[in-house]
């Protein structure tokens, strides 16, 4: 894969798994009660994902070697979460491994709202997570990891944008244009992790003929 493809792959993946449209729901219900400071919340709250993404980035491999897990086996189980994200995106429902519906959220002051739900495991939640060490994996050179990084730093930025437009966007789409949206890039989301589940069982059995 050449660079620009590698780097569209990149940035489709982690915008659909991050899900920022299908997000607009949540994040303005959490945040209407302190719209004065709406653009500070959302700003720490990019900050922090972004800060959380390329920390499993630059970091991923060493985690996975210290608890001794192979990427070929994060690709299966990261796939198979990805799917039950499509899945939900494509009942237009808001991912359980995001946010569990039964959990209620107590807001003390702004900050506690910033990085637990917003940042995780909203905005940087598992499935983020894992397309971001899966993409790392499959980057085998400087520039490729390069470019996993600018298609991370890209993703949020835009997550950022969409989520100041927040407001405007639910008062011009209403909640049923933005559930089209969100089932059209869980179909897409489906068919990457379809992938990755089938790259990760590849690996894994080329794994055992060598043993």
């Amino acid at each position: 894969m050449d660079i620009l493809n590698f780097y569209i792959y990149s940035f489709v993946s982690l915008f659909i798994t991050v899900d920022p449209i299908g997000l607009i729901p949540i994040i303005h219900s959490l945040i209407y009660p302190y719209s004065t400071y709406r653009k500070r919340i959302i700003k720490k709250a990019i900050l922090a994902s972004t800060t959380i993404l390329l920390i499993f980035a630059l970091f991923g491999n060493f985690i996975f070697s210290y608890f001794g897990i192979t990427v070929d086996a994060f690709r299966v189980a990261g796939g198979i979460l990805l799917f039950k994200i499509a899945w939900d995106m494509l009942h237009a429902e808001i991912p359980k491994t995001k946010h569990k519906p039964e959990e209620k959220i107590e807001l003390e002051d702004i900050d506690s709202i910033v990085y637990v739900p917003l940042a995780i495991p909203l905005i940087s939640g598992p499935g983020a997570i894992t397309t971001t060490v899966i993409l790392i994996s499959k980057a085998q050179s400087l520039i490729y990891k390069i470019i996993v990084i600018s298609a991370i730093l890209t993703t949020m930025l835009v997550s950022a944008v969409i989520f100041y437009l927040s407001d405007y966007i639910i008062k011009k789409f209403n909640i049923y244009g933005i559930n089209a949206f969100v089932r059209i890039m869980g179909l897409l989301l489906a068919s990457i992790s379809v992938q990755i589940i089938f790259f990760g069982l590849y690996g894994l059995y080329k794994t055992i003929l060598l043993t």
